[in-house]
């Protein structure tokens, strides 16, 4: 390697890294293309000694402009894949949301005492003896309860699962 050329490569070789990993993610794709960046400077290393910064910064534009073109295909299909995953997260935003007032409308039913436990022992994390000394009860009696709210969101809910998503939002 020529003396100049190695020159260039220790000095710009980090920042000529960095400044690709700005635009290109994954690790094998940075490097292949601080690679070609260097073959292509290597080439023309003739006219590095005038603008020397310009001229690498220019080079490293232009591959990975290269990188963006030879990979196009791939580029889109990731944005489709993006798109697809917010849409199905909006899905289950709109799920989430169902359940929920499901839920809400079903705990409205349920007699003041029960939902009181019930809420106290799965959002709060009070334990039944807890309760149960906070309202001089037997655990017994706090237990009927929390099974009481829980056996009417097992009959009336589709997935059970949504009722852990409802205490989830209390978090």
């Amino acid at each position: 390697m020529e003396p100049l050329f190695e020159k260039i490569y220790d000095e710009y070789k980090h920042q000529v890294f960095f400044f690709v990993k700005k635009y290109i993610h994954g690790r094998e794709d940075i490097e292949d293309v601080v690679q070609d960046i260097f073959v292509h400077l290597w080439k023309y290393r003739d006219v590095l000694e005038k603008n020397r910064e310009a001229i690498i910064f220019k080079t490293a534009k232009q591959e990975i402009a290269n990188f963006y073109r030879k990979n196009k295909l791939a580029f889109s299909d990731l944005q489709e894949e993006n798109h697809l995953k917010v849409v199905k997260e909006e899905e289950d935003e709109e799920d989430y949301q169902q359940h929920t007032e499901q839920i809400e409308k079903l705990l409205h039913q349920m007699p003041e005492k029960s939902k009181a436990f019930f809420l106290k022992h799965k959002v709060e994390g009070q334990s039944y003896s807890q309760i149960a000394k906070e309202h001089s009860i037997s655990k017994n009696a706090v237990a009927k309860h929390v099974n009481k709210v829980l056996s009417l969101l097992k009959t009336h809910l589709n997935l059970f699962f949504s009722f852990f998503i409802f205490i989830k939002s209390f978090f």
